[in-house]
């Protein structure tokens, strides 16, 4: 199970790649029950800022993953610009914690 935030597509596109079981994450945020429950979870999301989207930062903090493995996948053009730490600081702070992270 993958989720994504797309723009352009490209998050899209790599989450296809992943799982065969991608779901959007504005179509689900406002559900009432954000629990989900896989082998293996991830988010695929574009860097903005040198950071997730407010819209997936706000997903990872409602949500409840129940999962052995969760990771992120942050896409971006020329610079990420330490995403992948910042975002990892970030699920800490939500008090999640992120098995992979790139």
């Amino acid at each position: 199970m993958v989720f994504y935030f797309t723009a352009t597509g490209n998050s899209l596109y790599t989450a296809k790649k992943l799982d065969s079981r991608y779901i959007s994450i504005p179509q689900v945020i406002k559900n009432e029950n954000l629990y989900f429950s896989a082998d293996k979870i991830g988010i695929v999301c574009p860097v903005y800022g040198h950071e997730m989207p407010k819209m997936v930062k706000e997903f990872i903090k409602k949500a409840t993953f129940d999962t052995d493995y969760f990771y992120v996948i942050l896409t971006y053009g020329a610079l990420h610009g330490g995403a992948a730490e910042i975002a990892d600081k970030y699920i800490r702070y939500t008090g999640k914690n992120a098995d992979y992270i790139n």
